[in-house]
């Protein structure tokens, strides 16, 4: 089942992306939602931008030029970034912190009630990543501590075959750790101590966050000869894992057992697949972006299979997977942030074809076929 995607030209490839968190924890009663793009190549920046919540909808003021134009978003500001964006995570309406092509993490502070161009501005940043010959590596990803705390420990991961720690508040409690010989591709983080990344070896690694020097588990699945492009844990069961792959390919994994675990797939894209992450608002589904220039959401649990009743799966519920496209997008989709802050299901992407791309139609059908 195929869906169009709302779009909106951006004139730049948007390599990375990331919904601010509301300052209440919640939007639900925020007219206005923010989220930061990132960009590469000829515009190496960070971009500020709004966007109504779609839970209102009365245009707010601020948003009477968007009704006129059906603009998605609008931009508050820029500001530039030294080296291609990899990755950005914003951790609290004020704090963000990204990862760049030239190996380093950079804290940036963000304040939204500012028109100025100081809305964002770079507070400290650290190298990360770099090759033993001391020439800069790309860090590849960047995950944050699942915990309370005012002060996360962020994880990164980079080319270098190296995982990197560091306080948000301070990028001088930095600590690396060398843990494979490959490219590093994602890295994420399912419980406070428990660390696992994807390689271009095609496999996954666990590791204890107490350790990190030490490698807990290595999962492979010996039908995939495919390089692991990105991973995602399940938001309440750590055991479970998503990957994408190279092929096009997601792999859903089950690792109770470490010595055996399971994995089953879904060919869901025609190519690489990018990013890929449970949606936060339903875990039964998986969200994925990929080279062939799609978006993608896979209903993994049915009705009946084990689990279903657990995950709250909706009885008329059946697998599938619901392909978002659009004929005004031909190149990479490379990024998305789903939006965990509002009843409505929320999705944003970039691309590089110089588009933002938004969906809030998750509810709609789901086809059958997994190509």
């Amino acid at each position: 089942m195929s869906s169009t995607l709302q779009i909106q030209p951006v004139a730049r490839k948007v390599t990375a992306i990331s919904w601010l968190p509301p300052q209440g924890g919640t939007a639900y009663t925020d007219t206005d939602l923010y989220f930061v793009t990132g960009s590469g190549g000829k515009h190496k920046e960070l971009v500020l931008w709004t966007t109504r919540n779609p839970e209102f909808p009365n245009p707010s003021p601020k948003h009477s030029a968007d009704a006129r134009t059906n603009a998605l978003a609008t931009v508050i500001t820029k500001v530039s970034h030294d080296g291609d964006v990899q990755d950005i995570i914003g951790l609290s309406s004020s704090v963000l912190v990204t990862a760049s092509s030239f190996g380093t993490l950079s804290i940036y502070n963000v304040d939204t009630e500012n028109t100025s161009d100081k809305c964002i501005w770079l507070r400290e940043s650290v190298t990360a990543h770099k090759f033993r010959n001391g020439e800069s590596a790309v860090a590849t990803s960047l995950a944050a501590q699942p915990s309370g705390s005012a002060d996360k420990e962020i994880a990164s991961c980079g080319e270098d075959g190296r995982i990197a720690f560091m306080q948000a508040s301070r990028a001088d409690t930095l600590q690396s750790y060398e843990v494979d010989s490959t490219v590093i591709t994602d890295i994420c983080w399912p419980t406070a101590a428990q660390v696992a990344v994807t390689t271009r070896g095609g496999q996954i690694k666990q590791f204890d966050r107490r350790t990190p020097n030490e490698v807990a588990a290595v999962f492979v699945d010996p039908s995939n000869t495919h390089a692991f492009e990105c991973i995602s844990a399940h938001p309440s069961q750590s055991h479970r894992l998503a990957t994408g792959t190279s092929s096009g390919t997601i792999l859903l994994w089950d690792v109770r057992n470490p010595r055996m675990p399971v994995s089953e797939a879904f060919h869901v894209h025609a190519t690489n697949v990018w990013q890929v992450a449970f949606d936060p608002t339903d875990a039964s589904r998986i969200i994925s972006c990929s080279e062939d220039a799609t978006l993608a959401v896979t209903q993994w649990v049915a009705e009946g299979s084990a689990g279903a009743s657990a995950l709250g799966v909706k009885p008329e519920r059946t697998r599938g997977v619901r392909r978002l496209s659009s004929m005004f997008n031909a190149l990479s989709v490379n990024c998305f942030d789903a939006c965990p802050y509002t009843r409505t299901n929320l999705l944003i992407a970039g691309s590089d074809s110089g588009n933002l791309l938004m969906d809030n139609g998750t509810d709609s059908e789901f086809g059958y076929d997994f190509h």
